[in-house]
């Protein structure tokens, strides 16, 4: 088989080859929480998908993880203590917050 034939065999292939992908994903699927949780990420990313994509909307952002026991003040106060001791654990303030660009007691 000649050379120039070659190429173009294998020229052809690659053009048909491309044609025929087609996305099984659609970009609305990518940022639905229910899509993110399924493929193995946690309730606190598609929270960050949602709130990211609702500020970029304009749209307010509510919290999906927030539970209606976390605004009784003893558990409030028992939660920020475990906080305080645990930084593995995660308050609101990491990504529901507002930018302030004077230093508080709160970011020590």
């Amino acid at each position: 088989m000649g050379v120039m034939k070659k190429y173009f065999l294998l020229a052809i292939f690659a053009l048909l080859s491309s044609g025929l992908v087609r996305a099984e994903v659609t970009p609305d699927e990518l940022v639905d929480p229910n899509f993110v949780m399924n493929n193995g990420y946690s309730i606190t990313t598609a929270s960050d998908i949602v709130t990211l994509q609702s500020r970029a909307n304009g749209v307010p952002t509510t919290n999906i993880e927030d539970k209606a026991y976390y605004h009784n003040p003893v558990i409030k106060a028992v939660r920020n203590v475990f906080i305080y001791l645990d930084p593995a654990l995660e308050d609101d303030g990491r990504f529901h917050h507002d930018i302030k660009f004077t230093p508080t007691v709160h970011d020590l």
